[in-house]
């Protein structure tokens, strides 16, 4: 093969690789607004009417601790909280991880509770949060609602990874099925948060074995966390058919067709789901080496194929 001929397929694979990523707007006119009517999205953006909608459904989630409504309700929250360790706090209608505050242990003689990476958080820095998030501080909004969920205690596999945050497996789904998955692990800079954005890692994981291949922090590949030293690579995730099954239940409980289900795995409970997002961020491709439109090729091809969309604004299956 002459030189030209060799550098012309080069450029023919590099197109062809560059057709198969999605970018946001490829995303949005694809994938989102085809699949998301509008008038569902609140099913996503709101936490709580998720959760209602998944316990209608029978998907397990967390258990909510309190549900703070406004600003007369924070007191209660606060002094329902005193003396209780490990539990989060969350905007209803947060995004990207803004508002989650993560509280471990209830330290009597500091009168308050360690945050992730040793700091303490008063009561009255609960109540300022909690005020926060009520004012749609988190939120892009007037008003929003706070809630507060027990925090999961987490399968071995991922407490090793990081045990001073909660990791979980975000797992891309069309019209019920998944399409690509990681997991999102949190470091002391991410604030014990799972976000990418945010300073966490994301680990690749096989759809077809759930076994992790491949790991980005930054941007840049590593093999190990960088702060607690955990390797990250070649791990097998417990549980893994039961992690797609809830993501898929998850996905069928919304009349929502292309979302990123966020799901964790208790040690006791198994697979719970966190959230949902009618919007999921496109680092997924990065993070597993596989571009978008060549995962959707092989879903399309795979011998269930792909399932018909369902009617925008119906109810789900």
């Amino acid at each position: 093969m002459s030189l030209l001929a060799a550098a012309r397929d080069r450029i023919r694979a590099l197109l062809a690789r560059r057709e198969a990523v999605y970018g946001i707007n490829r995303r949005n006119l694809v994938l989102v607004y085809p699949n998301n009517d509008r008038r569902d999205y609140p099913l996503a953006d709101d936490k709580l009417l998720a959760k209602e909608r998944f316990a209608a459904a029978g998907v397990p989630v967390p258990e909510t601790l309190a549900v703070c409504d406004g600003l007369f309700a924070v007191p209660g929250v606060v002094e329902a909280l005193r003396g209780r360790s490990r539990f989060v706090v969350k905007p209803a209608n947060g995004s990207g991880g803004g508002g989650i505050l993560v509280a471990g242990e209830w330290l009597p003689d500091a009168g308050g509770w360690r945050r992730a990476g040793g700091a303490l958080l008063t009561p009255r820095e609960l109540a300022r949060h909690l005020a926060d998030v009520v004012f749609g501080v988190h939120s892009n909004q007037l008003e929003d609602r706070a809630f507060v969920e027990g925090r999961v205690e987490p399968h071995a596999l991922f407490a090793a990874l990081w045990a001073d945050g909660l990791c979980d497996v975000r797992v891309i789904t069309l019209r019920g099925e998944p399409v690509l998955s990681m997991i999102r692990v949190p470091t002391a800079e991410s604030g014990g948060r799972a976000n990418l954005h945010q300073g966490g890692l994301g680990i690749a994981v096989d759809l077809a074995t759930g076994h992790t291949s491949r790991a980005l922090h930054h941007g840049r590949a590593v093999e190990r966390h960088p702060e607690s030293g955990a390797p990250l690579l070649g791990l097998a995730l417990p549980r893994w058919p039961e992690i797609l099954e809830v993501a898929r239940r998850a996905a069928r409980a919304v009349p929502l067709g292309y979302l990123g289900v966020d799901v964790v795995v208790d040690r006791e409970r198994g697979p719970l789901v966190l959230e949902i997002n009618a919007r999921p961020g496109l680092e997924i491709q990065n993070v597993t080496g596989r571009a978008l439109g060549d995962a959707l090729a092989a879903l399309a091809d795979a011998p269930s194929g792909l399932p018909e969309p369902r009617a925008a604004g119906g109810s789900a299956a």
